[in-house]
């Protein structure tokens, strides 16, 4: 199926899902969804001659007649199957969506501190219905499909706002899981952060599926972070390898506010992983840090953009991958630097790991810089174990398997480690080794 026809099927799909909302068809929000599924005609997807999607086929995509969630209702499993999805996050806040449907009955809510609102944006819009302030922008400003797609068919999604000046012990957990098991469904996840001057959160953002048949996740965040607030936003991608991931995280960081975005990659036949962030006001931090294993045929792509566009401005950027079988990656790290943000300080570096002969990567980190008086550097780096650390580690009585594993290990600890909620760091650690002890470390 090429492009057009998947339009075609798409622009099909949301007809018969405008027939389903029984008079809700002559609200705002559905004008939104309307502009919407017009945006996603008029710009078509991406393809391989496009450069910023030039390593990446979504072709196999499209080859499944994936049904938006909206038009499906799936049986909720028990929350005691769940509980792999809870280890280390036992005393978060926690919403979960199953295919994009918030279902209270899985969810842990009561108790949240003054100051913080944690809702379905299906309540929040029933019986007005209208998006929350702050969304609407992010929602009908339609450049590129994926997000577009998403909000065309928009019914439910995690609103989240921390009011000024209140920091937040409780770590807010967002479980999106899909039940991949009846029909190959498109389940479009819809995630609003806005931290208001002042306060600081941690959110927990994971993606999940309950059964092994594929499904396609096309997921949209958008992050508001007001003055000398702060935001650690960490995601875990977990999805089955039969499924398609494609996510959307664009953050706004205001006057000496603080962004922490740290991303684990486990999941998804093929995965797109698109991050911005830009600068709104000055001494403003950003840091983007990800991890990402894939395994078998597995192809993970990571795009992120760094928008410098206020003066005395931090960025910290490092991507990690380990590579084995037949998996491919592909890193593109763009920071822009604009005329006028001078006193800039960025940093990115993307570092891979091969495992396999037939592993591949693609890296392009890039600095875009139009003022002068800054300090920008980047780097990318593609190799394997070190033989001198291998020699090391024998020559002490460690057989050759387990001394692979212990450098693999050390390699992707780094980035563990960073992450301030101490007690997802057993939980990580056990996907990575899960991930490494079925590699050819042997």
């Amino acid at each position: 199926m090429n492009n057009e026809q998947a339009i075609q099927r798409f622009r099909e799909h949301f007809d018969r899902f405008e027939r389903t909302l029984n008079g809700e068809s002559a609200t705002p929000l559905h004008g939104l969804r309307r502009e919407a599924i017009g945006t996603v005609e008029r710009l078509g997807f991406p393809t391989l001659k496009q450069e910023d999607w030039r390593f990446t086929n979504i072709g196999p995509l499209f080859a499944t007649d994936f049904v938006p969630a909206a038009l499906v209702h799936a049986a909720l499993p028990q929350r005691s199957a769940l509980q792999h999805f809870f280890e280390g996050l036992h005393d978060a806040i926690t919403m979960v969506f199953l295919d994009g449907i918030y279902a209270p009955a899985l969810s842990t809510m009561e108790s949240l501190p003054d100051g913080l609102t944690v809702r379905s944006l299906a309540e929040m819009t029933r019986p007005d219905p209208a998006l929350p302030g702050g969304m609407h922008a992010d929602i009908s400003e339609g450049t590129q499909a994926f997000p577009a797609l998403n909000a065309a068919f928009l019914v439910d999604g995690a609103y989240i706002h921390l009011r000024r000046s209140v920091a937040s012990e409780r770590i807010v957990h967002i479980l999106f899981l899909s039940s991949a098991t009846e029909a190959p469904l498109l389940v479009q996840p819809r995630v609003h952060i806005a931290v208001e001057e002042g306060a600081s959160l941690r959110v927990v953002e994971q993606y999940g599926s309950l059964a092994g048949a594929a499904h396609f996740t096309n997921a949209a965040v958008s992050v508001e972070i007001g003055p000398n607030a702060g935001l650690e936003h960490v995601v875990v991608q977990r999805e089955n390898t039969q499924a398609f991931h494609i996510g959307m995280t664009h953050a706004r960081v205001s006057r000496d506010a603080r962004y922490s975005n740290r991303y684990f990659g486990f999941g998804a036949a093929i995965t797109r992983n698109n991050i911005t962030a830009v600068f709104e006001g000055q001494h403003g931090e950003t840091v983007l840090e990800g991890l990402y294993l894939p395994t078998e045929t597995q192809h993970m792509d990571h795009f992120t953009v760094i928008d410098h566009a206020q003066p005395h401005c931090e960025s910290h950027e490092l991507y990690k991958g380990i590579l084995d079988d037949t998996t491919r990656a592909v890193f593109s790290g763009r920071i822009i630097v604009r005329q006028d943000a001078q006193k800039t300080n960025a940093k990115q570096s993307n570092n891979n790991l091969l495992l396999s002969d037939d592993a591949k990567v693609n890296t392009k980190p890039q600095l875009e810089i139009y003022a002068d008086d800054v300090k920008c550097t980047h780097g990318a780096t593609v190799g394997r174990l070190s033989d001198d650390a291998l020699f090391y580690l024998r020559s002490r009585g460690i057989d050759a398997g387990q001394a692979r594993s212990i450098l693999a290990h050390a390699f992707a600890a780094e980035l563990v480690d960073r992450v301030s909620i101490e007690s997802l760091h057993d939980s990580l650690n056990a996907l990575i080794n899960a991930r490494l002890d079925r590699s050819t470390i042997s």
